[in-house]
């Protein structure tokens, strides 16, 4: 037969560990930030996602018509393997594409809102140009040459 101060003791210990987990939890999604777990943006739309094609040192989007990035003012998540690229459309044959990793803890930044991309974790934001407009982030994204051909979007990495 157990002890009972043996056992009183086990649930204590259990119980302090489930407390401290939770006050740890609760302390990564950082109070004060709107949105959801990190903290970052829940509430902000998320951004439509592309495919792309990644090969020797590019990447290229075909069928640009076709996607989100259509129109001027339009902006979308490329993915292409393992890389994952901010892209907008300034203008009719004119694109900027930034890397989507966040500076700050390299989350995949995944919204945009009012023209500002928005990291899901903790709720850095940037403009499209990449120039951070909102921390915690202290740095840029890093941008990358784009050219737009024969409705094909290449991005050299």
């Amino acid at each position: 037969m157990d002890n009972p101060k043996t056992s009183r003791r086990e649930f204590c210990a259990h119980a302090i560990s489930l407390v401290t987990v939770a006050s740890l939890i609760e302390g990564c999604g950082g109070k004060g930030n709107p949105g959801g777990p990190g903290g970052g943006g829940s509430n902000v739309p998320a951004l439509p996602t592309v495919s792309g094609a990644s090969a020797g040192g590019t990447v290229t989007v075909s069928n640009v018509g076709g996607t989100a990035l259509a129109n001027v003012g339009s902006a979308a998540l490329v993915q292409a393997g393992n890389s994952s690229f901010l892209v907008t459309r300034t203008a009719e044959n004119a694109f900027n594409a930034l890397t989507a990793i966040c500076t700050h803890e390299q989350c995949i930044v995944t919204g945009f809102q009012s023209g500002s991309f928005v990291c899901p974790c903790h709720g850095s934001q940037y403009n499209s140009s990449g120039q951070v407009t909102q921390g915690p982030a202290t740095q840029r994204l890093q941008q990358f040459t784009t050219q737009f051909t024969n409705n094909v979007l290449t991005i050299t990495v």
